[in-house]
């Protein structure tokens, strides 16, 4: 599958840099680029691309692939959408490192959020790259350490602070996974148990990665009515600890929180001019997804095991203690306007709780299969419950192994968000063994090139590219994938842009676009005429350490 000279002929070349398209040809020999523009080597084989432009493949800057790719190595769901490389480990989840801490932490949700059977966990990074590259698969990985995962090997579910002992054996994690070719750290501060870490413990491991060049990327401590104060906690990470920080899925969600996007976008902006790296990545939808027990269960309910956690939603003194708290965190989401300032929240719960009602819908569930694709609300009515007893009835029926997607964004907030010089594209995405996927685990990249670029001009066709390619390796110091020249790695898309439609929709996600045209990953035709070819030249990547690090 892979010609040792192969010319992609007759081409618009947009090399990833951000400078406009250039007609040119495209020389790929033995897996890397030998020649950009005008060619002068005799091809084996010539492809004409008349018509068609020639990119970098893209870089997805936020992904959950680490938990598919074992089980899924033709990665089809992204290569055929142009994805030549996945950041995985975000939002400190990940498939290593781990002890029995770690594998119980995912016995529970991997079947069924991760599609897998049982915890698959691996000790280290080096035995996941070892165990992707024994069968091999299509994509390539740039991995982050999840810090779950390094808290959790340490001080298994506790809410409690590390002790200097503890932050210690959690930097020495750090470490070895950054020794290991790691390219960060990443933090899921709504999710137990990094969400019980302190601002302090988040320096401390972020100090180790930035003095091995890596990034801090966060799942943010919140992303509604505190998302301003949740964006301040990152940026101060990134000037006590020196890191370079990327926000993940920059989002304001709620409707009452919509336009806050302004305001933390400025601090984006605000943090680069005094010298530090921040950046953020977002997916072009307005609904998110996560697993419902994020939405319904206070943190302190997570704290043990996935075991203690059924016995705390069983326990009828504890569910009604679990449901009011979660009503009580579902009101401090909510940041009135002024004009309402002076109303009782909790006169507005019954208004807030049926539009939660509507924005819910469950995506994915172990056994009550009739449930997936149907809005919460629906599901209490027909069970004559109220929201949150059905939430917590599903949990236990499912044995917390429920997954939503959330339809709580502004089309306007993602758009500037998206506009934005310093905003990264990433899927967030995954595809489930089971149920309905979000369709951003399908479409992201065509959606934005038909919809934000060809349709509402949000986006320059340069510009988008660049987002999706050239800035993220910039990001990662990746300084041999990203954009095209001669010895880069030849990680290449070529796409029909006039015809690229992201056919990928909420109710029927599993479909794959039309307009990507041909794929190549290290060189390897992996993508052939729109039909992946069953190449797997992807790698576990690893990180090098910049010069100054």
């Amino acid at each position: 599958m892979k010609p040792r000279r192969l010319l992609l002929k007759g081409a618009t070349l947009v090399d990833g840099t951000g400078l406009p398209p250039r007609q040119g040809d495209l020389l790929i020999e033995d897996g890397y680029i030998a020649q950009v523009g005008v060619t002068d080597l005799p091809p084996d084989e010539v492809v004409d691309c008349a018509g068609l432009v020639v990119a970098p493949g893209f870089i997805d800057m936020h992904s959950h692939g680490d938990f598919s790719l074992p089980r899924d190595p033709e990665a089809k769901a992204k290569v055929l959408q142009g994805v030549t490389t996945e950041v995985i480990g975000n939002c400190g989840l990940g498939l290593h490192p781990s002890n029995p801490h770690v594998d119980a932490m995912y016995e529970r949700i991997a079947p069924i959020v991760f599609g897998e059977s049982g915890a698959m966990c691996s000790p280290s990074l080096s035995h996941y790259r070892d165990r992707l590259h024994q069968p091999g698969i299509s994509v390539n990985a740039a991995p982050l350490i999840p810090h779950g995962n390094v808290r959790a090997m340490v001080m298994a579910m506790s809410e409690n602070i590390p002790t200097a002992t503890e932050l210690s054996a959690m930097q020495a994690v750090v470490a070895e996974g950054m020794d290991q070719g790691a390219f960060g750290l990443s933090t899921g501060l709504v999710y137990a148990p990094g969400a019980y870490a302190k601002t302090d413990e988040l320096v401390g491991l972020s100090q180790v990665v930035a003095a091995r060049g890596g990034i801090y990327a966060s799942h943010l401590r919140n992303e509604g009515s505190r998302l301003i104060e949740a964006v301040a906690e990152a940026i101060e990470i990134a000037e006590r600890a020196g890191v370079s920080v990327q926000i993940s899925h920059h989002k304001a969600a709620g409707h009452f929180n919509w336009g806050k996007v302004k305001t933390t976008l400025s601090m984006v902006d605000d943090a680069n001019m005094k010298g530090l790296s921040v950046h953020s990545d977002v997916y072009p939808y307005t609904a998110g997804s996560t697993v419902l027990s994020a939405m319904f269960v206070p943190l302190w309910a997570f704290e043990g095991s996935s075991q203690k956690l059924l016995e705390r939603l069983r326990d009828p003194a504890t569910r009604e203690k679990i449901i009011a708290e979660a009503k009580e965190q579902l009101l401090a989401y909510v940041d009135l306007p002024k004009v309402l300032s002076r109303v009782p929240k909790k006169w507005l719960l019954p208004m807030i709780l049926k539009k939660m009602g509507e924005v819910v819908v469950i995506n994915s569930v172990k056994n009550q299969r009739h449930y997936e694709g149907r809005r919460l609300g629906d599901i209490a009515r027909e069970r004559k419950q109220n929201l949150h007893d059905t939430a917590i009835d599903l949990l236990i029926e499912e044995e917390t192994a429920v997954s939503a997607i959330a339809h709580v964004m502004s089309e306007d907030d993602v758009r500037q968000v998206l506009a934005h010089p310093r905003t990264m594209i990433g899927t967030d995405g995954f595809p489930l063994k089971e149920g309905k996927a979000h369709p951003r685990t399908f479409g992201t990249y065509p959606r934005v090139l038909e919809h934000y670029v060809a349709r509402n001009k949000v986006l320059t066709l340069e510009d988008a590219i660049y987002r999706m390619t050239g800035l993220v390796a910039e990001k990662l110091s990746m300084t041999d994938r990203g954009v095209l020249r001669p010895g880069a790695v030849a990680d290449v898309v070529v796409i029909d842009p006039p015809n690229v439609r992201d056919k990928a929709t909420y109710k029927d996600p599993h479909n794959s676009p039309e307009g990507v045209i041909h794929v190549f990953v290290n060189g390897d035709w992996t993508v052939k005429s729109g039909v992946h070819t069953g190449a797997r030249s992807g790698k576990v990547l690893s990180h090098r350490p910049s010069a100054t690090s």
